[in-house]
């Protein structure tokens, strides 16, 4: 190999003394295979740059990647014609590079494309579309006046709401690469679901299709708990974990798991099932931390409202029945962990009483897969500093090695950045790893 070439990556053909070009058994490229293998190494640099620093000169990428400067400029000049990096001179992290011969300088192009996650729940729908990035640019979410609205419905209000993030970000259609819609239940590899879910009808939909009426994008669907756990080991607390199980435990309780590193999805993409809880007794899978809280709450008030006297000030009952103004009605679980957090007595009760489902739950889960982390994630993961050590200490008593138990910093949004992740993903495996021009170019 001669000096200044670059290995590996070089064009690799064989050429007789007549310089005519001739293949030979030894050739491992094309001159096509070289030129996208060297733009790919290129693109990968300055897609890992952040924001703030994303440009990097010719200097720097011959540096990152040992290629000569000829080479670089080939491949950056080619990801220039894709549209997926930007070139300007003079210029790095916004200072001038200096005398002599002005630096050419390259970006990743992040808002060339753009993707669009959605979590589908029974009370509530978020939207979120992101650069590649990952970065939201926009984002909504609307809440089901009725929980029990029909299938057609609120089909039709999950695609009125994503049509208009999409616009509000300023994107037309051909600018989303792809789309993710996260739901409860088993999903099919065609996007239907399999069993009965906590929204009401979803039972066979095929939400795939009913997407992909707005969006001519590929259109992912999944089950959320996975997309809980893929935005945690994303943007959450399992960045650095290999076995976890992240709990989405508001209204139901549901389950994520990853073993190795690797999803578990198990037959028919089931393996979430928690149905093994109806077998401990008074247990329910669709129990979640949030509204057994709210139950056991709301029971703690009219015990209280049915008393001669009011409670008075500072006993056990009194501050949970002055946040809700005494109406069993009006509990929450909000309520209930403000009333822990006051020092009530009764609602630290309520609390264990409702964190005993998630406790068994977790230390089942324990027991079959010794998960390092376990995470818990939606709503409820606000209230981590009241629920977190009730939880730990009844794991204690239930499993004799007690995993890292962590409360998400995602919380509500858990789902919808798992989705923004995988859509992500479909989309780098469908424009970004080919090569294929940008929808800007």
């Amino acid at each position: 190999m001669r000096r200044g070439q670059d290995p590996v990556l070089v064009e690799v053909s064989a050429r007789s003394r007549r310089g005519a070009p001739q293949q030979m058994p030894g050739d491992i490229a094309t001159s096509a295979l070289a030129r996208r293998v060297n733009a790919a190494r290129i693109l990968a640099k300055l897609r890992e740059r952040p924001p703030e620093r994303a440009e990097m000169s010719s200097g720097d990428l011959v540096d990152a990647t040992g290629m000569s400067r000829p080479t670089v400029h080939a491949a950056a000049h080619h990801l220039v014609e894709l549209g997926w990096v930007r070139e300007t001179t003079d210029r790095v992290d916004g200072r001038l590079s200096g005398r002599g011969r002005p630096s050419r300088v390259f970006s990743f192009v992040a808002n060339a494309g753009h993707v669009l996650g959605i979590d589908i729940g029974a009370h509530s729908v978020r939207v979120a579309v992101a650069d590649l990035r990952g970065v939201f640019v926009a984002e909504a979410r609307i809440a089901f006046g009725d929980p029990s609205v029909g299938p057609e419905q609120r089909i039709t209000q999950v695609r009125k709401l994503a049509v208009e993030v999409v616009r509000t970000a300023g994107l037309g259609d051909e600018q989303v690469l792809a789309v993710c819609v996260g739901t409860s239940g088993p999903v099919d590899a065609d996007g239907v679901v399999q069993q009965r879910t906590g929204i009401p009808g979803f039972l066979g939909v095929d939400l795939r299709a009913a997407l992909a009426r707005d969006f001519s994008a590929q259109v992912y669907v999944e089950n959320d708990c996975n997309l809980a756990l893929i935005g945690e080991r994303w943007r959450g607390r399992a960045g650095a974990s290999q076995d976890v199980v992240c709990l989405l435990a508001g209204e139901r309780l549901g389950v994520g798991m990853c073993t190795g590193g690797t999803l578990v999805r198990g037959q028919a993409n089931s393996a979430r099932d928690l149905g093994f809880l109806s077998l401990m007794g008074d247990y329910s899978r669709d129990d979640g931390i949030a509204r057994a809280v709210r139950r056991r709450g709301a029971s703690l008030v009219a015990e209280v409202a049915a008393r001669d006297t009011p409670p008075l000030p500072g006993t056990p009952g009194a501050e949970l029945s002055a946040l809700t103004g005494g109406d069993p009605r009006r509990v929450s679980a909000s309520d209930v962990f403000e009333a822990v957090r006051r020092g009530d007595l009764d609602a630290a009760g309520a609390l264990e009483e409702g964190l005993e489902t998630a406790a068994r739950a977790i230390a089942t889960l324990t027991m079959l897969l010794a998960p390092e982390l376990v995470v818990i994630t939606g709503a409820v993961a606000a209230a981590g500093d009241v629920l977190l050590p009730p939880l730990r200490r009844r794991l204690t008593e239930l499993v004799p090695r007690v995993p890292r138990v962590e409360a998400s910093p995602l919380r509500e949004q858990a789902v919808v950045t798992g989705a923004v992740r995988l859509a992500l993903d479909t989309a780098e495996t469908d424009f970004l790893d080919p090569l294929a021009p940008a929808p800007t170019a």
